[in-house]
């Protein structure tokens, strides 16, 4: 008797550490509207007093074809918006919601907050982080970090990697007149491109995508999302988004006029400082005091994302200087 007890207060010690390892699921509301939707500008409003009332919860507005075909945001993404109703096969009319992957009854009442109950207060085994950069006002790259950061099962996944803009103020014949988190590119497939997740805590992958920015946007409210999902069941597995005013700071080390981009994140920071290249480059990288102290050095092959661990600096001003058989440059970053 003593020994079952013994197993099954180990049982329980593991099942409670794997929990804790975890990380929070953010959750994700894919909403399908049209401007020219009367059905839509009724239920609408309320939906969006519900999505504000909540923590923590992403959106992402779709305007399929279906059930009108004019609607101009629709076609200003034809093809991706009528790709992201077929994939949850809710295609032929709107409003429609699909929270973490499953699609909510239209009968459902939207203002209702327990629509979105069954899906707060989640955790996953996997982390993303988006590293956005903005060029003047004529291009965006995104650079999406998945993470394992507990032990997992999971098989076949996609990721689906989306720009939206923010606000966008049109009125559509149905009497709207400002339109949020408006799906403006499908930076990845529509219906997301395959990924694995590494088995090992702590290891990742990454994926990066460009784009020119469109004449059609406010490019200062374009942002990045992510969402990671299974495959075959669609559900969730975690999303991020990078806010629009969120851009992370990137020099700039000139070549014969090439211009090679290093990205420096997150800034401010507290346990580590991450350095990105856009074409690899063998680089030795240095931490040094504001007063020109070398404190942390560290030669790697910066194909893609590098981290130092600077957990052990006082909280500060510092600058790292990275240097390239193609040039170098120096930055400042605080650590907090």
């Amino acid at each position: 008797m003593k020994k079952q007890k013994t197993i099954l207060a180990t049982v329980l010690l593991l099942s409670f550490q794997l929990a804790f390892s975890q990380v929070p699921k953010k959750t994700i509301v894919e909403h399908f509207t049209n401007t020219k939707c009367s059905v839509c500008a009724s239920r609408n409003p309320g939906f969006y007093t519900n999505l504000a009332a909540q923590s923590n919860v992403l959106h992402l507005a779709v305007h399929p074809s279906a059930p009108y075909s004019a609607c101009l945001l629709y076609k200003q993404n034809a093809t991706a918006n009528d790709a992201r109703t077929n994939y949850y096969a809710i295609y032929g009319g709107t409003p429609r919601l699909v929270i973490n992957g499953t699609v909510i009854p239209s009968s459902s009442n939207y203002a209702n907050s327990s629509i979105f109950t069954p899906y707060l207060g989640l955790t996953s085994p996997a982390s993303i982080r988006i590293v956005q950069q903005k060029f003047a006002t004529d291009s965006i790259r995104s650079t999406i970090i998945v993470k394992t950061v507990a032990t997992h099962s999971l098989g076949a996944l996609s990721l689906f990697v989306a720009l939206a803009e923010d606000t966008l103020s049109y009125t559509g014949s149905n009497g709207e007149q400002r339109n949020f988190d408006v799906f403006r590119k499908s930076l990845s497939n529509a219906i997301g491109n395959s990924v694995t997740l590494p088995a090992a805590i702590g290891d990742s992958v990454m994926f990066t995508f460009s784009s020119e920015s469109n004449a059609i946007w406010n490019f200062s409210r374009i942002y990045t999302l992510a969402i990671l999902q299974e495959t075959t069941s669609k559900s969730l597995v975690q999303a991020e988004a990078a806010p629009a005013s969120k851009v992370v700071l990137s020099a700039g080390i000139h070549e014969n006029n090439k211009i090679i981009h290093a990205t420096i994140f997150p800034n401010p920071t507290k346990n580590f400082i991450s350095v990105l290249l856009n074409e690899p480059a063998t680089a030795r990288i240095s931490i040094n005091s504001v007063d020109g102290k070398l404190l942390i050095q560290n030669t790697s092959e910066l194909s893609s994302q590098f981290e130092m661990d600077i957990s052990t600096l006082p909280i500060g001003t510092y600058m790292i200087n990275i240097k390239t058989e193609k040039g170098d440059f120096s930055q400042k970053f605080i650590k907090k």
